[in-house]
C-alpha cells in the first residue's frame, strides 16, 4: 500500500488531540510536536464535524486546509498550531477531517482549519 512520505510535507504542525469529554469538559492528549504537514492557507465552506460546536453541520468557513500522514489521523475537535515560530502562527480547531487510504496511490489525511 503506498503512502505519503514525510519527505514530501514541507511544514510542521503540533497536534493536541481531543480524547474525550470528561466532567470538566474536553480531555486532551500529551501535544505531537513538530509533525509533518503540507499547509495552505486559503478559504473553503465546509461542514462542521464537531460533535460538541454551536456550528456542528453547519456550513462554516475553513482559512486552512493540511495534509498529513496516515499516522498522525486527527479527528474533528482536536487542536493543530500551523505556522509556529512565525507571525503567522495560529492554534485552532479541526472542524472537519477525511481519511484516505488508496491502493497504490499516496495514503493520506486531509485536514481543515
Amino acid at each position: 500500500m503506498a503512502r505519503l512520505k514525510a519527505k514530501h510535507l514541507p511544514h510542521r504542525i503540533d497536534i493536541t488531540r481531543l480524547t474525550g469529554e470528561g466532567a470538566e469538559g474536553p480531555v486532551w492528549a500529551a501535544p505531537d510536536l513538530l509533525r509533518p504537514a503540507y499547509v495552505e492557507q486559503k478559504s473553503k465552506l465546509i461542514v462542521d464535524r464537531r460533535s460538541t460546536s454551536s456550528t456542528a453541520g453547519a456550513e462554516v468557513t475553513s482559512s486552512e486546509f493540511i495534509v498529513i500522514l496516515t499516522e498522525d489521523d486527527v479527528l474533528p475537535g482536536s487542536q493543530v498550531t500551523v505556522y509556529k515560530g512565525t507571525p503567522r502562527e495560529r492554534t485552532a480547531d479541526v472542524l472537519s477531517s477525511a481519511f484516505f487510504d488508496y491502493p497504490r496511490t499516496p495514503s493520506h489525511v486531509e485536514i481543515w482549519l
